[in-house]
């Protein structure tokens, strides 16, 4: 309960009033003058203070100043206790930053209105006070974010950019150098490798185009009525044509009704995904992708025997830029997962992962029918 301190040079009075806030259930503390009052203020800091005017040694006008010059006791609600006869001096109290004023004699339930009442202002005050500081906590936090998204797309072009680059200036150089010298399978291998250096700089435009599109708010949810089964059968013959003889991708579906959902999106989660189950996976290793439905939602299954995720990545993995111990010897950019996520939620579903070190990962993809 709040705690009252009471400060009145008057034993009865003070002794009246204490009782009465205790019976309330309040917290009283008394004091008989204004500098033994300043003293407890400072070492319990009370939630309200009601004070006589005239007092010994110290009085209320200087308590008053004594407490609104103090830190830790300027915000406390002050109630100044005065005699009919002491108007002058309750005005220059509340000149000096008193909240309110009784006149004595007062009664029971005007000492107790007057205390419930400005302790509910006071909870009020500082609730909205908390509210705006929870406001400008949540925007410096953005900000934050922010700048260290920038600072991180900044290395991004800084660093990353420079190795796909350096591998296609190096194939291209090669070739146009030695393009007698070279056989057949040395001349296939340079041109594969500018097509994979290609690709990643392609991906990685995506991913910060389609994040920055995130960040600023740009992004829109469109859904409309999709054959889901062909839509993503489409995406992934475009897979096979690049790479079918490293890995092979099955394809089944379970999904005979119509579902709707934002194609721009529902490409993102599909080809990130499936993506990285190809990534990182070895050689000769199969990626599975799966629809299946229910009344309710479908389910995209994408299924690989890849290196598997670390169990203490598995929390970290949907966070913008992080990748884990395991992938970082194969290029990427650490957005993709981040970029999928928001593509789920944006479609009110939820995205899980389960995974085994050299086993390989799943993810579930579960969208509810709109």
């Amino acid at each position: 309960m709040p705690k009252i301190l009471l400060i009145e040079d008057e034993a009865p009075i003070r002794e009246e009033v204490l009782d009465w806030l205790a019976y309330e259930g309040y917290q009283a503390v008394g004091a008989e003058n204004g500098r033994q009052g300043l003293e407890i203020a400072l070492r319990e800091r009370p939630d309200l203070i009601l004070s006589d005017i005239a007092m010994p040694e110290m009085d209320g006008h200087e308590l008053l100043i004594e407490v609104r010059s103090a830190p830790a006791l300027s915000d406390i609600p002050f109630i100044f206790l005065t005699a009919a006869a002491e108007r002058n001096s309750m005005r220059r109290g509340m000149d000096l930053g008193a909240d309110d004023y009784l006149t004595k004699p007062f009664t029971h339930a005007e000492v107790l209105n007057a205390v419930r009442s400005r302790l509910e202002r006071t909870s009020a005050h500082s609730e909205q006070v908390q509210a705006k500081f929870a406001l400008m906590s949540s925007a410096l936090n953005e900000e934050r974010h922010k700048r260290l998204l920038k600072s991180r797309l900044v290395a991004m072009f800084s660093h990353d950019f420079r190795n796909p680059l350096t591998s296609i200036l190096t194939s291209i150089g090669i070739l146009k150098s030695y393009e007698d010298r070279l056989t057949p399978k040395q001349r296939h291998r340079h041109i594969e490798r500018v097509e994979g250096s290609v690709r990643l700089l392609m991906q990685m435009i995506d991913d910060m185009l389609a994040l920055a599109e995130i960040e600023n708010g740009s992004i829109e949810f469109t859904p409309q009525p999709l054959d889901l089964a062909g839509f993503v059968g489409a995406i992934l013959d475009e897979f096979l044509i690049i790479d079918q003889e490293r890995h092979p991708i099955t394809f089944s579906s379970r999904v005979r009704s119509e579902f709707k959902g934002d194609p721009k999106l529902l490409r993102q989660i599909i080809t990130n995904l499936t993506a990285n189950a190809l990534k990182y996976s070895p050689e000769g290793k199969g990626v599975s992708v799966t629809l299946t439905e229910t009344d309710d939602a479908v389910a995209i299954t994408i299924q690989d025997s890849g290196i598997g995720i670390p169990p203490e990545s598995l929390s970290k993995i949907f966070e913008p830029f992080h990748r884990a111990a395991n992938s970082r010897s194969v290029n990427g950019t650490g957005l993709g997962l981040s970029i999928v996520k928001d593509c789920v939620e944006r479609h009110k579903g939820r995205i899980s992962v389960t995974s085994e070190i050299d086993q390989g990962t799943t993810f579930i993809v579960e969208l509810p029918r709109r």
